[in-house]
């Protein structure tokens, strides 16, 4: 009876053992994908403004909840650059219009996107 007991601790102690070997490579492969999803969102948001300004529409609102990862998280657009900061870093990319703005968007702003003659300016409705 006792060696019945031995062997099941034994094999449990395995178990975690085997159990925190596998996690500790999961957990890697979990962060670098998240990471290289948040690099992909500036290049996403560019192409969302050069698609706007391409298009007929003059005016297109969008709740920056909709696009940028969590609360934590904030945009900034100046000139042709678009910036995505987060708490796993800084993200760029550019767009082929400019845009003009003097504000930082957050995750719970309402972005107006507005098309000029040349540019889009950038406005916060709430």
């Amino acid at each position: 009876m006792m060696e019945f007991t031995i062997s099941r601790v034994c094999m449990s102690v395995c178990g975690l053992i085997l159990l925190a070997s596998v996690t500790v490579p999961v957990m890697g492969i979990y962060e670098s994908q998240a990471s290289g999803m948040e690099s992909d969102i500036p290049e996403g948001i560019a192409e969302l403004i050069d698609n706007f300004y391409r298009s007929e529409m003059d005016v297109f609102i969008v709740p920056m909840s909709d696009i940028i990862p969590n609360s934590l998280s904030y945009v900034e657009f100046e000139g042709h650059l678009i910036t995505l900061t987060t708490e796993r870093g800084v993200h760029k990319s550019g767009t082929g219009v400019m845009m003009i703005s003097d504000q930082v968007f957050g995750y719970g702003d309402i972005l107006k996107m507005e098309k000029g003659e040349g540019f889009v300016t950038m406005e916060r409705l709430i």
